[in-house]
């Protein structure tokens, strides 16, 4: 499952259902959290929800234990890319964050190791008008390279755009062939839930791709099934639909 606008609100919530939800299907089938946030939100949540398995963060760059915050597999982008990744975005005025190992970064003075998994950029007025967000991160979508890949998403409002750079090859989609290595599953049987455009990928290589009501028409026509947006808690409805029905004795 993704994270914004699929498992928690625009207050980063998560609501009594989805925690019922979740934990319902947890005790009957592996379950992780796919995000493009950084790894101490993942683990974060994950905890909150009572998972144990593998979780992906990162964009799909990087696999963790969210009992111990450790980092199970990381696909490290090359320090030159990082480096002129970040300073081109430091010239554009636009605001990123950088995993620099376990930490987040949002300044280039911060980063000390330069080991890089993923960095997200945006525009520094979160108010500023949707059509503008979006053209400015899709204009920084050229500082990718032969050796970086650069992903769009759109934050759980549907208003903030970011533009979300790993190593090329490297995704939510890659994330998840991972996971599902590394748990025992069949990725024909992984349903995969999820509302943006980094969502996509994953989609390509899950069994049951189920869009939230709040996706896009693009991000929409990715999937096969559809459930209703966060408010109406999509995820309980994914579970009941594909994963675990209330009263189901597996």
């Amino acid at each position: 499952m993704d994270l914004d606008g699929t498992l928690i609100d625009t207050d980063e919530r998560l609501s009594p259902g989805v925690i019922e939800a979740v934990s319902r299907a947890a005790a009957r089938v592996p379950v992780a959290i796919a995000s493009g946030r950084e790894p101490g939100d993942v683990a974060r949540y994950a905890r909150q929800l009572g998972l144990t398995t593998p979780q992906i963060s990162d964009n799909g760059a990087r696999i963790l234990d969210p009992a111990d915050n450790s980092t199970i597999e990381a696909h490290l982008m090359d320090e030159t890319d990082a480096r002129s990744i970040t300073a081109g975005l430091d010239a554009r005025g636009m605001r990123f964050f950088a995993v620099d190992g376990w930490n987040l970064k949002r300044t280039i003075p911060e980063i000390e190791a330069w080991e890089i998994t993923v960095i997200a950029a945006s525009t520094q007025d979160r108010d500023a008008p949707t059509d503008f967000q979006e053209a400015t991160v899709r204009a920084a979508m050229e500082l990718a390279s032969d050796q970086v890949a650069a992903i769009l998403s759109v934050g759980a409002d549907g208003n903030r755009w970011y533009v979300n750079y790993t190593r090329r090859g490297v995704d939510k989609g890659t994330g998840l062939r991972s996971w599902a290595e590394r748990v025992g599953v069949s990725l024909d049987g992984v349903v995969f839930v999820g509302d943006s455009l980094n969502d996509v990928e994953a989609f390509a290589v899950a069994g049951i791709p189920v869009a939230m009501g709040s996706a896009s028409d693009e991000v929409a026509a990715a999937a096969q099934e559809r459930v209703g947006d966060v408010r109406e808690d999509g995820v309980v409805q994914a579970i009941e639909r594909f994963v675990a029905p209330t009263g189901r004795l597996f």
